[in-house]
């Protein structure tokens, strides 16, 4: 008796670990690896499917040489998940979100209320990750993702996790995800990637002064990506520039990129600009008194400088005075951009992106007590005072820049 029960008791769990009601073979997998969402008339969206073409860029590729690297089709339907299965009509493979890691909405659909809703109601596939990046496109979505065809990479999710990364390398975009966005519906400012594959440049001493777009490029990819979309209750309501999202980054108290490369005017001759590396060694600290009326916010930040280029050859390594005055430039100069950015977002914007809202929710025992005082509304009076802790820590590898000798007249 006791044998039998042991051969049950070791047979039982064979019942729940093998599962194969839910298998899926590959070969009749379809991977969609961008999603792009416009707007139509009486609340539908037009949603493209860039379907990867898994035999491009394999070992199998010699099987199909001139095939493309991807398929896009377009569908208009009530919401995501209806398309996706009337895409099913036409595409014979069937549609898979398990390596989706890209959204990108048309500019004019995401300032739309109901953007919202198509996304909210998204999620309840368990294909969509909230990882999944969304990007805006100023043009419409279907017209970026055919007109993105970037030239060193192949497979088109290769693109999209590429650019990921260098979007963490030099702040220009946020990290914005599905997550992100659901994180950020009570009235907190959330900042989506900002993207274009029209030009209208537009040159510019500061390199980071862009949207996209405006970026004075010649050749290469037909996509710019520089900026966010500022969404405010679910849709956009805004854009900023490369500089003020490098700001908003550096404003929160922690944050994915602490190292970004930037010029500033030259303080001894303004013909010139000196380009640094600027780092982030700690969290920026923020106090936030919200028993006073307007409520008071302190912002300090530490920031080390290393010199890269010096154009104008002046002496910063060994004198002094003029190391002095370069530190006080720049701190001034990033606490003027700053305290503009900040008045922007309270006068235009009505909210902030920094998340200072956490710091000020620490100060209440209990939410409804939070969500009575209005944060939202009282953030566009408050005094914010804004310190960088500028240290410039080298000035390159030689002690003194090389200048060109006079020569005597024959």
């Amino acid at each position: 008796m006791k044998a039998c029960k042991l051969i049950l008791v070791s047979v039982m769990p064979l019942f729940f670990l093998s599962g194969c009601l839910g298998k899926a073979e590959l070969e009749q997998q379809a991977y969609v690896v961008a999603l792009g969402l416009d707007k139509t008339e009486d609340k539908l969206v037009k949603v493209t499917f860039q379907i990867a073409n898994p035999q491009v860029g394999s070992s199998s590729k010699v099987a199909a040489p001139n095939e493309p690297p991807s398929d896009i089709v377009t569908f208009t339907a009530p919401d995501i998940l209806s398309a996706k299965e009337l895409a099913n009509s036409v595409v014979p493979r069937k549609l898979n979100f398990g390596h989706l890691r890209t959204i990108i909405i048309g500019e004019e659909l995401a300032k739309a209320k109901w953007i919202h809703h198509i996304l909210a109601s998204s999620i309840v596939d368990p294909e969509m990750r909230r990882e999944t990046n969304i990007v805006v496109s100023k043009e419409k979505a279907s017209e970026f993702i055919k007109k993105n065809k970037p030239k060193m990479e192949t497979r088109p999710h290769k693109y999209y996790a590429f650019m990921q990364q260098r979007w963490r390398d030099t702040g220009y975009v946020p990290y914005a995800n599905l997550n992100r966005y659901f994180q950020r519906l009570s009235g907190e400012l959330f900042l989506a990637i900002y993207a274009t594959t029209e030009k209208n440049e537009n040159v510019r001493k500061n390199e980071d002064d862009y949207k996209a777009g405006q970026v004075p490029q010649q050749s290469g990819d037909p996509v710019q990506m520089i900026g966010s979309a500022v969404f405010k209750d679910g849709r956009m309501i805004g854009t900023l520039t490369g500089e003020e999202t490098r700001i908003s980054l550096f404003l929160r108290r922690k944050a994915l990129g602490h190292t970004f490369i930037e010029s500033f005017p030259d303080p001894i001759n303004d013909k010139y600009r000196i380009t640094v590396r600027m780092t982030k060694p700690g969290h920026t600290k923020v106090k936030v008194n919200t028993k006073k009326s307007p409520p008071e916010i302190n912002v300090s930040m530490p920031i080390r400088i290393q010199v890269f280029s010096n154009p104008s050859l002046t002496n910063y390594s060994t004198n002094i005075e003029n190391q002095k005055r370069l530190k006080q430039s720049i701190k001034a100069r990033m606490e003027k951009q700053t305290m503009k950015l900040i008045k922007r977002t309270q006068d235009e914007f009505k909210s902030e992106p920094f998340l200072w809202y956490l710091e000020a929710r620490r100060k209440f025992w209990t939410m409804p007590e939070y969500e009575n005082y209005d944060w939202e509304k009282k953030y566009t009076d408050a005094k914010v005072e804004v310190n960088y802790d500028v240290m410039i820590e080298s000035f390159g590898e030689t002690l003194k820049p090389a200048a060109i000798k006079k020569q005597d007249k024959d």
